[in-house]
């Protein structure tokens, strides 16, 4: 079998956290190598920049990494809905020349959707699609968000037109079904996976070296933020109750994700956390490359998701990894991750910054390891040889 997997607008290999670049290519790097180690031929379409010449790379056994030329230049996200049929004739063009076929079309994000559904057009074949995040949840959950009604008509024109639909996280397929009124066989669940050989709980000795490493001070309590820096992401509740945590609990507040695009997000929040006498409390840390986050949630005490909004929550899934609890609202996997078991954290419905401090002083005071054969039984469905052998039993079933 060969597969065609778009990501048109952000690199699979992109350094995670930084703009249009995070769980996403975190999501096609370990599926796509799993899908390759079952003797599939995965091929990755994105974007290249230079105008001059097609670029192929062999990222893993049985799959590549395409950049097509396609003659535009460097395009933001935002500049590049009219320009896909140029792009889908690029990837044409070099599929023609190399003479290659696919069996299926798997899409990634809404931009890439509009691409894989011209080219699924002109193949015949079938196309699947992964909106990874929807506009109109964005917008209905975060009053700071604003996404345009192009990409609302689009996704919902999406839905309907392509062959089936991958959600992450149940919560996600239940918002396809509503916004859509589609068919619930429209949408098939494959979660993400992590690489337990790189998150797992260290050893106390280590998690003290660890701790050391990222620049904690060696008598204090971190709370750990993941993610990029926008306002989807809830920041200004995480200071808030921040704020509201007893000096007793002598912590630091580490936010990982700052980069240059987001940078008066940020201004913004350091603000803010200095008119709430955080000075000196809360560190931006910047954007972290994928493979040395093990090492903060490991440094971490706990680690806050406090999102409007998570189509998967994969922040939540390494820090439990790596036996770092997490306080969350109810997004993405995170209900079915935590649920009941108060040991891999605590889930709040509300938004009040009062009921999120006692529940982060809770679980920085008295949270306890769990027993690592339990873990392991929490994670077994985040792999992704599994989400492979998911997405193969999908293609069957159509």
């Amino acid at each position: 079998m060969r597969v065609a997997i778009l990501s048109t607008h952000s690199s699979p290999l992109g350094r995670a956290g930084s703009k249009d670049t995070g769980g996403m290519s975190t999501y096609l790097r370990g599926f796509s190598a799993a899908l390759g180690e079952k003797g599939h031929r995965v091929d990755l379409f994105t974007r290249s920049y230079d105008a001059g010449e097609d670029r192929v790379l062999q990222v893993a056994p049985n799959v590549g990494l395409i950049c097509p030329a396609d003659g535009l230049g460097f395009l933001e996200k935002e500049q590049l809905h009219p320009h896909c049929p140029a792009v889908a004739d690029s990837i044409e063009r070099f599929c023609r020349r190399k003479k290659i076929r696919y069996d299926y079309i798997f899409s990634h994000y809404w931009l890439s959707g509009v691409i894989g559904n011209i080219l699924q057009q002109r193949w015949d074949i079938p196309h699947l699609l992964m909106f990874h995040t929807l506009g109109r949840a964005k917008n209905e959950s975060c009053p700071g968000e604003n996404e345009p009604l192009l990409r609302l008509e689009t996704e919902a024109e999406l839905a309907r037109s392509c062959q089936l639909l991958v959600a992450a996280a149940e919560s996600e397929k239940k918002r396809l079904l509503k916004y859509y009124g589609l068919a619930p066989e429209k949408v098939v669940i494959i979660p993400g996976g992590i690489e337990r050989s790189s998150f797992y709980p260290f050893e106390p000795k280590e998690s003290q070296e660890a701790k050391i490493r990222v620049g904690g001070r060696a008598n204090s309590k971190i709370i750990l933020s993941v993610g990029r820096i926008e306002p989807v992401k809830g920041l200004d509740l995480t200071l808030k109750a921040a704020a509201l945590l007893p000096a007793e609990d002598n912590f630091e507040l580490f936010i990982v994700g700052e980069d240059d695009r987001s940078s008066a997000l940020a201004s913004a929040l350091k603000e803010e956390a200095y008119r709430l006498g955080l000075d000196g409390k809360v560190r931006f840390v910047g954007v972290v490359d994928h493979d040395l986050l093990p090492y903060y949630y490991n440094a971490a005490d706990m680690t806050v998701l406090a999102s409007h909004y998570e189509s998967f929550g994969l922040v939540a899934l390494e820090s439990i990894a790596c036996g770092s609890p997490v306080v969350a609202s109810p997004v993405g996997i995170v209900p079915e991750l935590i649920g009941a078991n108060s040991s891999l954290g605590s889930l709040i419905e509300e938004r009040d910054p009062t009921r999120w401090a006692a529940v982060i002083h809770r679980v920085l005071t008295g949270a306890k390891p769990l027993p690592r054969a339990e873990l392991d039984a929490v994670l077994a469905p985040f792999s992704w040889p599994a989400a492979a052998e998911r997405f193969l039993a999908a293609l069957s079933a159509l």
